[in-house]
C-alpha cells in the first residue's frame, strides 16, 4: 500500500498536503511507512499528522503525551539534505513547544555511545533509502528503547543537557526612541527554565 493510499485511508490522521510531492519524499514517506512505522505501532504510537510536501515531509505519531516524528528536508537552504526520527514530550503541533521539548535519535545515540559518529540521517538517494531507513529502524529500537517504553528519564536529561547549552530566541526591535534594541523572547524564556 502506498504513502497516499495509507493517508487515504485513515481519518484520524491529519493530512496537510498544500504541494505536489516530490518524488524524493514521496519515496521517502512510502519507505519510512513501511520500515519505522511497524516500530512506533508496536510500541502504542498510532497516526497522528502526516505532511508530504516539494521538499519536506513529517509523520507523527502519538502515544498520550509523547509523540515520534520521522521529519526530512530537501529544501535548497537546508544543505546537506537529511532526515531526523524526533522524540517528543507535549504538543506536537506548537513550535516553540516542539522545538524546546523534542530530542533527536542521534543526541540519544551520543549520549550511550559517545565514542560513536552521531548525527542526522543524509537523506538518501533512491537506491540508498531501504538501507538508510533500515539503519535509522535498528537505531530507534537500539538507542531508543526507553522512550519507546515509556520510560522518559533519559529522555529528560538529555532535554536538559541540549536546552541548557542553548539561548532563548531573541527579538530585534525598535524601542520607544526608535532605536533597535535586542532582547529574548518571553516565552522561549519560559521554555528554557522548564526544561532545563
Amino acid at each position: 500500500m502506498g504513502i497516499f493510499d495509507f493517508i487515504k485511508g485513515n481519518k484520524k490522521a491529519k493530512s496537510e498536503k498544500t504541494e505536489k510531492p516530490s518524488p524524493e519524499q514521496k519515496l521517502f514517506s512510502e519507505k519510512a511507512t513501511e520500515i519505522v512505522i511497524p516500530t512506533f505501532e508496536q510500541f502504542g504510537f498510532k497516526k497522528h499528522k502526516i505532511e508530504i510536501g516539494k521538499h519536506s515531509s513529517i509523520i507523527i505519531y502519538r502515544k498520550e503525551n509523547q509523540y515520534l516524528k520521522i521529519s526530512s528536508t530537501t529544501y535548497p537552504t537546508d544543505y546537506p539534505y537529511c532526515y531526523n526520527i524526533i522524540f517528543g514530550e507535549g504538543d506536537s503541533e506548537d513550535v516553540l513547544e516542539y522545538d524546546w521539548n523534542s530530542i533527536a535519535l542521534w543526541r540519544f545515540k551520543k549520549i550511550i555511545e559517545p565514542k560513536s559518529k552521531a548525527s542526522e540521517y543524509e537523506f538518501p538517494t533512491k537506491k540508498g533509502v531501504e538501507p538508510s531507513l533500515e539503519n535509522a529502524n535498528n537505531e530507534l529500537l537500539k538507542y531508543g528503547l526507553t522512550f519507546l517504553n515509556g520510560d522518559l528519564n533519559l529522555f529528560h536529561e538529555i532535554r536538559k543537557e541540549q536546552n541548557q547549552n542553548r539561548e532563548p530566541y531573541k527579538i530585534y526591535s525598535p524601542d520607544k526612541n526608535g532605536k533597535y534594541q535586542t532582547s529574548y523572547e518571553p516565552k522561549s524564556v519560559e521554555k528554557k527554565k522548564k526544561y532545563s
